[in-house]
């Protein structure tokens, strides 16, 4: 067997009835989810199931339910196919499940982490002053500048996600971020798009949430773990000796450098297999656009999670 990587999804990639058929299926699954529910209060599953209030994609809610599914999952590919993560990495609030998956943090403690992280980022910026844009297009690399030429002191905008050498995330002040997607169409460089968020994730705005999650987190203990992580805003390559609360902190008002991240993981295990682990397929689409030739599985639904014991189980 090749080493095996593990990538957990972020926000976006939440769908009404995630989990339902694989939870049908393996009890291990609904014992997680059941898990979840009993630490934070409410049912996990009807809120991924069924979502009858429409909460999974408020942010307070979508964290903890993407989170749950991602470990649910893993535990099915722990127990169905025999495998333990070693190198890891998350997009976003995935790199909580990361953590989670490598023993770094209780998934009780990661629930309840992740789930007041997006009232806090909730709280930042009042709704309608921030905004978050995609861009499309080959002239990332002019972007940045772009962004900071528009900016001003009280209106801001800042790449915060670079997914793919093509895909990138903008986010600030609705009036900056609008500016920039303005400035793309006039200049031929691509497409930019406002997205349908209710805050300026990732953005310098995010500050007042960081420093609520450093008190938040100040509580919960990081513990010793064997494996390594790339965490997102430094796209470097940690052990439990150099991966912080603080590296979590400062996550919520920094850039995710997922195309960075991407290449430290393409380096660190060249000849591996690259398995997400959750909801989507948002990371297999973004590590086939950055490297056609990895090998990236998927457990987004229950055929594509047996296929992917199958395949780990040789």
């Amino acid at each position: 067997m090749s080493d095996i990587v593990f990538v957990f999804p972020g926000q976006g990639s939440q769908t009404v009835g995630m989990g339902k058929e694989i939870s049908e299926q393996f009890q291990e699954f609904k014992e997680t989810l059941q898990e979840a529910s009993d630490s934070l209060g409410f049912n996990m599953e009807r809120l991924c199931f069924e979502d009858p209030e429409a909460k999974l994609n408020l942010t307070e809610f979508t964290q903890p339910a993407i989170l749950a599914i991602s470990i649910a999952t893993l535990r099915v590919l722990q127990k169905r196919a025999g495998v333990n993560p070693t190198l890891v990495a998350g997009h976003s609030l995935g790199e909580y499940s990361a953590l989670v998956s490598l023993g770094a943090l209780d998934f009780s403690d990661a629930l309840r982490a992740v789930h007041f992280r997006g009232q806090a980022m909730q709280r930042a910026v009042p709704v309608g002053v921030g905004a978050m844009a995609a861009y499309l297009g080959n002239s990332g690399e002019l972007i940045p500048a772009i962004c900071k030429e528009v900016s001003t002191n009280d209106c801001k905008v800042e790449v915060v996600n670079f997914n793919s050498p093509g895909q990138l995330v903008l986010s600030g002040h609705k009036n900056a971020v609008a500016k920039v997607c303005e400035e793309v169409s006039a200049r031929k460089l691509g497409r930019a798009k406002e997205l349908p968020v209710s805050a300026p994730f990732h953005s310098s705005l995010m500050q007042p949430a960081a420093n609520e999650m450093a008190v938040f987190l100040s509580k919960i203990p990081l513990r010793a773990f064997s494996g390594k992580i790339v965490a997102n805003v430094d796209a470097k390559l940690h052990t439990a000796q150099s991966y912080s609360h603080e590296t979590l902190v400062k996550q919520i008002a920094n850039a995710v450098l997922w195309t960075q991240s991407l290449a430290i993981l393409q380096d660190a295990a060249p000849q591996s297999i690259w398995v997400e682990v959750g909801p989507g397929k948002v990371l297999q689409g973004l590590t086939k656009k950055t490297y056609e030739t990895v090998n990236c599985l998927g457990t987004q639904d229950l055929t594509s999670l047996k296929s992917t014991i199958e395949t780990l189980s040789k």
